[in-house]
């Protein structure tokens, strides 16, 4: 596993990235002081996370999906029901909402779209879908990401914001550790995110701080084909926020 992961380090932050990469995915690079920020107190965070069947171990319960019964683990499906999503043994996702169970390759968000780490559910009275905040208040390295809003849950009203920590038992170790009263949101003005340069070369910083096990995790997930790659392109934007990869 330290292979894989040695692997797509080295790929990933000595190479030039695509521009589809460089304009959407990352977008850590901004620099914060001059960016046009109205921020506002007083915000309940939480943390939502795809729990992943492997890791439960509960009996088999049959649950019906388009009229045929289908098998998985009565505490993962459980999960599913309050996170929204989850990671079946084979692979495919199996998603709660609208009262029903459905399956789908991907997990996703209220919009349809790829679910990834730094997605945000919002009340839309509240926050604009589409619109990047930060949440300064948060631990490292939640507090310097760009999060984007476009998800939503029944249980999201006013000031409360719910943050997608990613798949498996450290995700949900994140998603708990985030929760909490009393922070700070921070709306970023969005034309501060469109000038990103096409062509971007990362490579290692040489000082002494160290690649979160969390984030390992992810590059060792993404090589089982256990986390999607927008989970993988995240990851990579954390370590862009938190000054171990920079960007040139």
């Amino acid at each position: 596993m330290k292979i894989i992961f040695t692997v797509l380090v080295i790929t990933l932050i000595t190479v030039s990235i695509i521009p589809a990469l460089s304009q959407s995915q990352i977008i850590s690079n901004i620099d914060t002081t001059s960016t046009a920020q109205n921020c506002s107190d007083g915000w309940y965070i939480t943390g939502y996370f795809l729990p992943i069947e492997i890791n439960y171990s509960s009996k088999m319960i049959p649950i019906l999906i388009d009229g045929k019964a289908y098998s998985f683990k009565n505490d993962f499906v459980n999960e599913v029901k309050i996170q929204g999503w989850g990671k079946t043994i084979s692979g495919e996702y199996l998603g709660s909402y609208d009262g029903k169970f459905h399956f789908n390759s991907i997990p996703l968000d209220s919009l349809g779209n790829n679910l990834a780490v730094g997605s945000i559910a919002v009340d839309p009275q509240i926050i604009k879908p589409g619109t990047k905040i930060t949440i300064p208040t948060l631990l490292p390295p939640w507090n310097q990401t760009v999060f984007d809003s476009n998800d939503v849950g029944p249980a999201i009203i006013g000031k409360h914001i719910d943050v997608y920590t990613g798949e498996g038992v450290d995700a949900r170790k994140e998603a708990f550790r985030i929760t909490g009263y009393d922070n700070s949101v921070c709306i970023v003005n969005n034309s501060t995110l469109t000038n990103q340069s096409p062509n971007v070369v990362m490579h290692l910083d040489n000082s002494t701080k160290k690649i979160p096990e969390w984030v390992k995790n992810i590059f060792i997930w993404y090589g089982q084909d256990q986390v999607s790659e927008g989970d993988l392109l995240n990851a990579i934007k954390f370590l862009i926020n938190q000054g171990i990869i920079k960007i040139n």
